[in-house]
């Protein structure tokens, strides 16, 4: 049966998508083999090594931008090659396609309710303001990337472990969905396969690196600072209990797009089926506008709970 038969045909930016994450493939495969390869000739040139660590952050929430697209079916009308695309690209990115997606919908699912609005002091949760607090900021500047990596690991173990994990640390209904989630044999399989990948990727590369591995990390660190921090300002003090709740953050057009105009967020949790190049015409269509700007709204987010 044809995609057209199956599928309404959405005017998608596929080819120009597949572009970008070729871009992204050659970028973090260089990073990855090219450079550890050419320091192992040439030691004196590890400063090459430290700039481009330093310039993938934007690199690496490009990455993730593009799996986000995937994720939403948004890549291509085209169901496998979305999916493909978005177990390639989440390879590249340190974990699993399956994890990032369960997460990412339950996002928005269960958007700013308990379990999604890590900047509200919980009185009654029994912890101390200053371990929330601890918590929180642990959240915005690394977790969230480290808990999407080491979920892999969790979901390679048998099955009974891994149960048994999720229902020791399950606090939320969106922590009990996505673990219903992920937990299914068929999610299981395809999260173990990639992680073998992953591991393969990862390894592989450390090896090379040997004695400069610390420009690994840098990346890593880098990765991990961006995809928690810039995606909880788009939430950060907006009001709770509403599925649709979010900040359209203003940018230049360049960065934005460069962004795949994620910044567009409120328009995206309305209209999750918008391909990233038809936001700012959704946004025009349907009336939305600027709540503020971006770098004002990501830098408030450390004053911490509310």
């Amino acid at each position: 049966m044809s995609v057209s038969t199956m599928n309404p045909i959405r005017e998608l930016p596929t080819r120009q998508n597949i572009r970008i994450a070729w871009g992204l493939i050659l970028f973090f495969g260089s990073l990855h083999f090219s450079i550890p390869v050419l320091l192992n000739f040439f030691p004196g040139m590890v400063g090459i090594g430290i700039f481009f660590a330093v310039v993938s952050g934007p690199f690496s929430y490009l990455l993730w931008n593009l799996i986000h697209e995937s994720i939403h079916g948004n890549f291509s009308n085209d169901r496998s090659q979305s999916q493909f695309w978005g177990r390639v690209l989440s390879i590249l990115f340190g974990t699993q396609f399956v994890v990032l997606k369960a997460s990412h919908l339950m996002h928005h699912k269960f958007n700013r309710e308990a379990g999604d609005r890590i900047e509200f002091f919980e009185a009654d949760s029994g912890r101390p303001r200053w371990m929330q607090s601890l918590n929180y900021y642990f959240r915005i500047t690394f977790a969230t990337y480290l808990f999407e990596v080491g979920i892999g690991f969790v979901l390679f173990l048998p099955s009974a472990w891994s149960k048994r994990i999720s229902q020791k640390t399950v606090r939320y209904p969106i922590e009990d969905a996505f673990f219903k989630w992920v937990l299914k044999p068929e999610i299981l399989s395809e999260a173990r396969k990639d992680l073998l990948f992953t591991f393969l990727l990862y390894s592989v590369s450390f090896w090379l690196y040997g004695t400069h591995f610390w420009i690994l990390l840098i990346l890593l660190l880098l990765r991990a600072f961006f995809v928690s921090f810039f995606d909880n300002a788009y939430h950060y003090a907006k009001e709770i209990d509403n599925k649709n709740s979010a900040y359209n953050l203003r940018l230049p057009d360049r960065l934005s797009r460069w962004f795949l105009h994620f910044n567009y967020h409120r328009i995206h949790h309305r209209f999750p089926g918008v391909p990233w190049n038809r936001l700012p015409k959704q946004m025009e269509t349907v009336g939305e506008f600027w709540d503020k700007g971006f770098w004002r709204q990501a830098w408030s987010q450390w004053k911490g709970l509310i």
